[in-house]
């Protein structure tokens, strides 16, 4: 095998090796030494299919549905889901397939069963989809689960249509920054005062995750910028406030400690924050893979077209390797250096319309006759 191993973050199981050349293989690992190599890189599409399903096949529990002494109420999300699970249909699934569709549909069921499945919009299943945006192939994995179910409640004449069917999957492994016009609708949708504005300006000026947006407070406040503790890296920041972020954080609720209050006044958390500013985007007309992680690479973006080295983004995103964050700036970093070159070019051709031409190998200039 390989001379180096190591794990896989956020995929339990999944460890990486090197070979002698430095490249590297995936494998899934479970109890008595067996493991699986998946194919292409995490993340991807051809990954994320395997490691679903290797961890469905390898999961102790029955693929049996869920036995409850509390009947649920006829039509719920509940009822039907067990419903689908007794019949024909999931029964011409192959067992691993069950395990992996149980997997998605009990947390579903155990925290959304009561739900009137008749009543399930597309901006639910958008909600759904967000609260896993840290780990898109769990959520583009929860849609389809969601369009098999729908689309057996419509055959079940529980629903007319089939909300699920025209949802994006998200882009595996990163995602894509906003465009100028995504930001532009969403500032039109969302005025300044209003509390989704609040939450945009955070995540764009400060490009934080959305648990660390959420957690953030007056008391983060410390002279013209604010405190960060980042929960996935531990990493302590001090990010200077732009200007436009200190005067959206001027207007709107200002009694409250937490920056960011949900209609009741109760503070968000990031499970929370996700759902709801999901919504926000859902109401500006913004594009399904529009997310506001997104928001965080606009910031990275925004520091590249303004000409700041990779350090200098690293100090306010937090990132702690180069690589990463230049991943992060890339389409940044092409504009601009291709800005360079096309003015370059234009200056090459004016010195040379102008008369002043580069001489040739010997580095003296022809006379002129």
């Amino acid at each position: 095998m390989g001379e180096a191993v190591g794990k896989v973050p956020q995929l339990r199981y999944v460890k990486y090796q090197l070979d002698r050349r430095g490249h590297q293989s995936y494998w899934y690992f479970r109890r008595n030494g067996r493991m699986w190599r998946l194919p292409g890189i995490p993340h991807s599409p051809e990954f994320m299919e395997a490691y679903y399903l290797r961890e469905a096949e390898t999961d102790p529990k029955k693929a049996e549905p869920p036995s409850d002494p509390i009947k649920p109420v006829p039509g719920s999300l509940k009822a039907v889901a067990i419903e689908y699970m007794r019949g024909p249909e999931w029964r011409n699934l192959k067992p691993a397939s069950q395990r992996l569709y149980k997997h998605v549909l009990d947390p579903m069921v155990k925290k959304r069963g009561h739900k009137p499945i008749a009543l399930i919009e597309r901006k639910h299943i958008k909600q759904w989809r967000e609260e896993k945006a840290d780990t898109p192939g769990m959520a583009n994995m929860l849609v389809k689960v969601v369009r098999v179910l729908l689309a057996y409640a419509v055959d079940s004449g529980y629903r007319k249509d089939n909300p699920a069917l025209h949802i994006k999957p998200f882009k595996l492994g990163e995602h894509r920054a906003w465009t100028h016009d995504e930001l532009a609708r969403f500032e039109v949708r969302w005025p300044p005062g209003s509390m989704q504005r609040r939450a945009y300006a955070l995540a764009r000026y400060t490009g934080q995750r959305v648990g660390d947006v959420a957690g953030m407070t007056r008391a983060h406040r410390r002279g013209d910028g604010i405190w960060v503790k980042q929960q996935k890296t531990g990493a302590e920041l001090l990010i200077c406030e732009h200007s436009a972020l200190t005067a959206e954080l001027a207007c709107g609720d200002q009694a409250n400690m937490s920056l960011l209050t949900k209609a009741n006044g109760a503070s968000f958390d990031g499970e929370s924050l996700s759902p709801w500013f999901a919504a926000a985007i859902d109401d500006a007309g913004l594009s399904d893979d529009c997310v506001m992680h997104g928001l965080r690479k606009v910031a990275a973006r925004d520091l590249a077209e303004a000409g700041c080295s990779l350090h200098e983004i690293m100090s306010v995103t937090g990132h702690e390797s180069l690589s990463e964050v230049a991943r992060y700036t890339k389409s940044a970093n092409q504009q601009r250096m291709a800005q360079l070159a096309i003015a370059k070019l234009e200056q090459n051709k004016k010195r040379t319309t102008s008369g002043k031409r580069h001489s040739g190998g010997s580095g003296k200039q022809k006379p002129r006759h």
